[in-house]
């Protein structure tokens, strides 16, 4: 009898350890995983003399489930050539429709696609068109592979071979907001930011009032050089001047008014050389959403019901 309650307390020990094991595997599965989705990978470069940069682990394999955007940025007159190592190896799948790398000419995932690679031939030379090169690097949950290191460097634009290298911009930065203003070009020269001979790449940062948003409306604009969006334009970014805040870009003959979602506006203005004579003014106005609440309204018999069209402020 004693023999038989010692056997029964083993058995069921053992069952107790393999349970914990299993729950502290499943555990540590789950962590790792947590781990490995909150490790970040991508980067802005723009390293003037060019760069490298790889996949996660590369050489060794890179984990599941990740998906990485790269962005190169040239100088103004310059272009980029991007170079892969040979020692590369990614999923193949037909098409690359699994693990690939997605080039793309410009700053954004919605810039012209120069291709999509996989498979273990590594793709050929890369040349944008402008300053700007779009790299994604995806990997599903299943068969990881080596991955890729890749290489930068920039190249004079051949667009402005005979203007030369641009020389070194001025700082050309202003502050302002409040609940409307204007913001202008002829400030440049005004406050002695840059001569009216200079290139410039400038920004306004107009900061609403608390809970605020701003609306952008064009009093005076003209491109001196129109649809040469390399030679000068103006943009409107909200929330910041980073390039994934880009609202709208104006190098044609026209600009539209601009309704911003935040209370953060940067107006940008960039004009080379001979460019100088491209201007803009704008007014800017900072606004409330206003929440309709509904009002009670006195039914005839004296009590109250709820008013179901919004209620004029």
């Amino acid at each position: 009898m004693i023999y038989g309650r010692s056997l029964f307390h083993i058995v069921a020990s053992l069952i107790i350890l393999h349970l914990s094991g299993a729950t502290k595997k499943g555990t540590e599965k789950q962590a790792t995983s947590e781990t490995q989705k909150s490790v970040q990978c991508g980067t802005w470069t723009k390293h003037a003399d060019g760069g490298i940069f790889t996949s996660p682990n590369y050489p060794s394999k890179y984990p599941p489930d990740r998906e990485c955007i790269y962005i190169i940025e040239a100088a103004p007159r310059q272009c980029i050539e991007l170079y892969f190592d040979e020692k590369y190896s990614i999923e193949p799948s037909w098409e690359c429709k699994f693990d690939h790398i997605e080039v793309r000419d410009g700053p954004f995932g919605f810039s012209p696609i120069i291709g999509r690679f996989c498979g273990q031939q590594n793709p050929p030379v890369i040349k944008s068109s402008g300053r700007f090169l779009w790299i994604k690097f995806f990997a599903d949950g299943e068969l990881e592979s080596m991955g890729f290191s890749a290489r930068y460097n920039f190249t004079p634009d051949p667009d402005f071979k005979d203007l030369g290298v641009l020389k070194p911009l001025p700082v050309c930065e202003f502050e302002t907001g409040g609940p409307e203003g204007i913001v202008e070009s002829v400030q440049i020269t005004k406050e002695g930011k840059a001569s009216a001979s200079e290139a410039v790449d400038c920004k306004w940062y107009i900061r609403a009032p608390p809970r605020s948003k701003i609306y952008l409306r064009f009093l005076d604009y003209e491109m001196q050089n129109s649809n040469e969006c390399k030679r000068n334009f103006v943009a409107v970014y909200d929330g910041s001047s980073a390039v994934e805040d880009l609202k709208a870009k104006f190098c044609s003959t026209v600009a539209n008014d601009v309704m911003l979602r935040t209370g953060l506006g940067v107006i940008r203005m960039w004009a080379d050389e001979g460019s100088r004579n491209s201007r803009f003014q704008m007014l800017f106005t900072s606004f409330q959403e206003h929440v309709v609440t509904e009002c009670p309204l006195l039914r005839d018999d004296g009590s109250v019901e709820p008013e179901t069209q919004p209620h004029p402020l």
